[in-house]
C-alpha cells in the first residue's frame, strides 16, 4: 500500500506539468501538436506501469515522426524550382476545371469552412494516436503500420526535394480558408502553425494529408476487417477537405492514396520482398562464382566458400 501511494505521489509532478501546458496552449491560441500527444501518451503508460515498454516499442514511430517533421521544414528552406503549372494541368485534363476553385465558388459555407478545418487538422495528432491503439491492442499491426508509416512519409519527403509542387492557393489563386477561419475564431491558429512552425509550404505532391489517413483506413480495415468500414469516412473527409480549403489539387489526393497503396503493399510484403531479394542475389553470387571457376583463378580454389561469403554479403 506504501508503494502503491509513494508511485502515485510520483506520478503528480508530470500531470501538473501536462494541464500546464494544455492551459498554456489554451491561452496563447496554440494548436497542440504531436508533441503534447506524445506526452499525454507517456505519462499514461507510466500510469499503467508499462512506460519501459512504451519508450522501447513506440520510439521508433516517434522518432519517424519528429525526424520527417525536421527535414520537412529544413527542405523548404532549399533553392529548388516550384512546380506551378502541372497540377493545374493535370486537374484540368481530368475535370476540365481545377476542383479546389469550383467547390469554393459553388458550395462554399461558413460551416463547411469550419468542418474541412476540423478534418484537415485531424493530421496532426490522428496518425499518433492509431499508432498508440495498434500498439495497445494489436502490437503486429503496430509494426507494420510503424513500417508503412515510414515507407509513405520519407518516399513523399524525397519527391518534396526532388519535385516541388505549388498548392492551388499559390497557383491559382484558390482562398486559402485556414487563414479565414483563423479571422473568424479571432486568433490565427492556422496561421501561427504555417509561418512558426516553418511548414513546408511547397509539399503539394503528394498530398499527406491524404495518404496518411487512407493508409490509417487501409491498416484499420486489415485489423478489424468489416468492424472498421467507418473509418472509411475519415479519409474521404480529409480528401474533400484537402481539395475545398484550397490546399490542395485533386492529383495531389490521387497522389498521395498511390503512395499510401505502395508503403502498405510493401510493408505487409516486406518478408516476401526480403526472401526475393536474396534469392536474387544469391543468383547473382553463384553466377559469378561459376565465372570465378571458368577463370581458374588459384586464390578462388583455395577459398571457394570464403569467397561465397563475401559476395553474398556484399550484394546484401
Amino acid at each position: 500500500m506504501e508503494k502503491t501511494s509513494k508511485s502515485g505521489y510520483i506520478f503528480i509532478p508530470p500531470v501538473i506539468f501536462a494541464s500546464f501546458l494544455f492551459a498554456f496552449y489554451l491561452t496563447f491560441n496554440i494548436l497542440p501538436g504531436p508533441e503534447f500527444v506524445f506526452l499525454c501518451l507517456f505519462l499514461y503508460t507510466s500510469y499503467t506501469k508499462s512506460n519501459n515498454c512504451f519508450v522501447r516499442t513506440f520510439m521508433p514511430f516517434i522518432v519517424s515522426f519528429l525526424s520527417y517533421e525536421a527535414l520537412n521544414r529544413l527542405i523548404s528552406n532549399v533553392p529548388r524550382y516550384i512546380h506551378v503549372h502541372e497540377p493545374i494541368a493535370a486537374d484540368l485534363w481530368i475535370f476540365n476545371a481545377v476542383p479546389a476553385l469550383v467547390l469554393q465558388q459553388s458550395i462554399r459555407t461558413p460551416i463547411l469552412d469550419y468542418i474541412g478545418a476540423a478534418f484537415y487538422s485531424l493530421h496532426f495528432v490522428a496518425p499518433t494516436i492509431f499508432a498508440f491503439i495498434l500498439w495497445k491492442y494489436q502490437p503486429e499491426h503496430y509494426r507494420k503500420y510503424v513500417l508503412a508509416f515510414m515507407i509513405c512519409t520519407y518516399s513523399a519527403l524525397t519527391t518534396f526535394l526532388i519535385y516541388p509542387v505549388a498548392p492551388p492557393w499559390y497557383g491559382v489563386g484558390a482562398t486559402r480558408i485556414l487563414f479565414q477561419v483563423d479571422h473568424n475564431l479571432g486568433f490565427p491558429m492556422y496561421r501561427a502553425i504555417y509561418d512558426y512552425l516553418g511548414v513546408n509550404s511547397f509539399a503539394a505532391f503528394p498530398s499527406l494529408h491524404s495518404a496518411i489517413p487512407w493508409l490509417i483506413a487501409l491498416s484499420a480495415l486489415k485489423t478489424w476487417k468489416k468492424k472498421a468500414l467507418s473509418i472509411l469516412i475519415f479519409p474521404v473527409m480529409v480528401w474533400f477537405s484537402a481539395i475545398y480549403l484550397g490546399e490542395h489539387y485533386v492529383i495531389d489526393v490521387i497522389g498521395g492514396v498511390v503512395y499510401a497503396n505502395l508503403a502498405f503493399i510493401a510493408a505487409h510484403n516486406k518478408d516476401r520482398i526480403v526472401k526475393a531479394k536474396f534469392s536474387f542475389d544469391g543468383n547473382v553470387a553463384d553466377s559469378i562464382l561459376d565465372g570465378l571457376e571458368k577463370v581458374k583463378l588459384p586464390i578462388y580454389r583455395r577459398s571457394e566458400q570464403i569467397y561465397a561469403c563475401m559476395i553474398k554479403r556484399t550484394l546484401w
